[in-house]
């Protein structure tokens, strides 16, 4: 845990160096999403990390191929939210998990531009920088806050569904969006297209914070494409909202 937050730190601190550069330059890869050299510099600045202090594990990453490994596996996202990165705008965050024979083992979302980092291990708790972290507690889901990065891959009715049941929208998404649902300042999180490494660190974090990581279809699953992050109370009446 330690080396992971080191590590961690010292991707944040390089793509800040990005962050509002004036000579950023952005590209766009074969799906049409942008990419910037920041994003292949920091996941290769947590893969050499990786390699020297764990050369048995594996990696996977948004920016390079999988590495097959013997051992544990990380999974990266150098800088999730790269279109907010890109046009100067907060909500980003490097992204940083590990899973092991047991399942997930650790789980960092570093927000540097807030001086923020969640981070939280298997048995460890989720911590907010030295303050531990809880999930949200909310039992009504009217007044209930749920971030999401956009909602232009929401199935039809989503959005009328939620506001009819007075649960407030707010597009506080990206890495910034698992941080706030992991420390409980929003009480729900969802995101209806994901990678795996877009959503990785949640089910840690939120299973220290006592609160649930879930999916659409119940898995769990890092691999089914959506993901949603909430307190206890309000996971079955959110999914029957979002599942229409």
């Amino acid at each position: 845990m330690e080396r992971a937050r080191t590590l961690t730190h010292q991707a944040a601190e390089l793509a800040m160096a990005g962050f509002r550069s004036l000579d950023l330059t952005i590209e766009h890869k074969a799906d049409g999403t942008a990419v910037t050299s920041f994003d292949r510099d920091v996941e290769r600045s947590l893969r050499c990390g990786i390699a020297v202090s764990f050369p048995d594990d594996g990696v996977l990453g948004e920016e390079e191929d999988e590495l097959v490994g013997t051992g544990r596996r990380w999974i990266l996202d150098p800088i999730d939210g790269t279109d907010p990165f890109s046009r100067g705008v907060v909500t980003w965050g490097v992204l940083v998990a590990c899973e092991d024979g047991h399942g997930p083992l650790l789980g960092i979302a570093a927000c540097p531009w807030a001086a923020e980092v969640v981070w939280a291990g298997r048995g460890l708790g989720c911590w907010w920088g030295d303050q531990i972290a809880a999930a949200s507690d909310r039992e009504e889901l009217a007044g209930a806050v749920l971030a999401t990065s956009g909602i232009e891959h929401w199935a039809a009715g989503t959005f009328d569904r939620l506001t009819a049941a007075g649960v407030k929208v707010r597009t506080w998404g990206n890495a910034y969006g698992l941080a706030l649902a992991a420390t409980g300042r929003v009480d729900a999180f969802f995101d209806a297209r994901v990678h795996p490494w877009d959503v990785a660190p949640a089910p840690v974090l939120m299973a220290e914070a006592g609160g649930c990581f879930t999916t659409l279809d119940g898995s769990g699953s890092l691999h089914t494409g959506d993901a949603l992050l909430c307190g206890p109370s309000l996971l079955d009446p959110l999914l029957a909202l979002l599942r229409g």
